[in-house]
């Protein structure tokens, strides 16, 4: 019991200081890096304000990748390494890092999506050690881990494996 509360107080302490990261980052620093995961063949607008009543000036597609230097209101504000800049629909970026090993918090099986809060596709043991590839959000602005063989589980349920 202790060590599934110290496991669940890291997670909270790893998932903070990504956030407080994310948003203290400014144009003149170096920001997070994304990548576009739209659907191929379509785009995602950029965006003149964090809103979806906002001006469009731009468009990004998929596998474009750049800087998240700030969210806000379920928007990322971005740059693109082709020099866009603007705020993107944070839903449609993911978070790459090098792969990290995660363990499901729950003694309950955790259900695995096809996108982040999307279709069910299977459940993964309570306990089990995953491979974490990235983080994205989903529409609500929770945040959700990309898993080794695809799929996404919440991050809430996850804790960073002890080496």
């Amino acid at each position: 019991m202790k060590k599934a509360a110290i496991a669940t107080i890291l997670l909270i302490i790893v998932l903070t200081i990504l956030l407080l990261c994310l948003a203290a980052c400014k144009a003149e620093e170096s920001g997070t890096p994304f990548t576009c995961v739209v659907h191929k063949g379509e785009c995602v607008w950029v965006r003149d304000q964090p809103s979806k009543d906002a001006e469009k000036i731009d468009s990004i597609r998929y596998g474009y990748s750049g800087l998240i230097f700030e969210i806000m209101n379920g928007y990322a504000r971005v740059e693109t390494t082709y020099g866009i800049k603007g705020w993107v629909d944070v839903s449609y970026l993911e978070i790459p890092i090098d792969e990290e090993i995660w363990v499901i918090q729950t003694k309950d099986p955790l259900n695995k999506r096809e996108t982040p809060g999307g279709r069910y596709m299977t459940r993964i043991k309570g306990g089990s050690r995953i491979s974490v590839l990235g983080w994205r959000y989903d529409k609500n602005g929770e945040l959700w881990a990309k898993v080794y063989h695809g799929g996404y589980v919440k991050a809430e349920f996850l804790a960073k494996a002890e080496q």
